[in-house]
């Protein structure tokens, strides 16, 4: 594949309002990213009406986008009916929503993980989203220090909390596909989710006991927080197949893409 960088400057051509632009997931990094790898971005706008109207989104499908932000769209090439990127059109204020009262971790499971920024349009455009992105590695540390074993080194948390996202989601990825994609930026895992998951951690009452956080509270509150847990992960889950059933009517070009996804993530396990 070319460039993954390079469908940002499309966007920010045909894109009103446009904030800002992240690259996440398998393109990131070279031993995750495939010839048939398709971008996945975060694109944070003014106007999310605004913006999937420049995508040509009919009028009767852009209300679809109130309700389980993000919304997703294809980007596509100039008079072709390639796909360039897969875009999730959110706002600001649609992400700090989604965050204060966490009803799903799909979007936070999403920023939480390695990201690029790829435009930013001010300063306070660039501030704002690294604020978003401490605010979903936040959410996400949280909800890991649910349902984490009694004593678990931190490194184990790490990893505990980078692979919530993952069952968050219906995903077709294996525990080695998972694993690698840690490894790739393990570096900036640790020294993100490392403090903030001493901090949540220490919030819940579990103690930090060298490098190792300790869980001695009584077990019927551990089963307690566990059962948030579960039932935080059903309804993400439940909300994800709901986001899916939706692009039917907004993403030109879905069927061909979830089929090649999944052929090529059972094909890599």
């Amino acid at each position: 594949m070319n460039d993954p960088a390079a469908p940002a400057d499309q966007l920010t051509r045909v894109v009103p309002g446009l904030r800002a632009v992240l690259l996440f997931g398998s393109t990131l990094a070279r031993e995750t990213r495939s010839a048939t790898s398709i971008p996945d971005l975060v694109a944070i706008v003014d106007d999310v009406d605004a913006a999937l109207a420049a995508f040509d989104v009919t009028p009767l499908a852009r209300p679809l986008a109130g309700p389980l932000p993000p919304i997703t769209v294809a980007l596509r090439a100039p008079d072709s009916a390639e796909t360039l990127a897969k875009v999730n059109l959110i706002s600001f204020a649609g992400a700090r929503a989604a965050f204060a009262r966490p009803d799903d971790l799909s979007l936070a499971g999403r920023l939480a993980k390695k990201t690029r920024l790829l435009h930013a349009r001010d300063d306070r455009a660039r501030d704002d989203t690294a604020a978003l992105l401490a605010d979903a590695t936040d959410v996400m540390a949280r909800a890991t220090t649910l349902a984490l074993p009694r004593v678990v080194s931190l490194e184990d948390a790490i990893r505990h909390c980078f692979a919530l996202s993952y069952r968050a989601e219906p995903r077709p990825e294996k525990p080695a596909q998972i694993a690698s994609r840690y490894r790739s930026f393990a570096a900036d895992y640790r020294a993100r989710y490392g403090p903030r998951l001493v901090a949540a951690a220490l919030a819940r009452g579990i103690e930090l006991v060298g490098d190792s956080l300790v869980d001695r509270r009584p077990a019927a509150h551990r089963r307690r927080d566990a059962r948030t847990l579960t039932r935080l992960l059903f309804r993400s889950r439940a909300r994800t197949l709901l986001r899916w059933s939706r692009q039917l009517l907004v993403y030109r070009g879905w069927l061909p893409y979830l089929t090649g996804k999944l052929r090529r993530a059972w094909a890599s396990g």
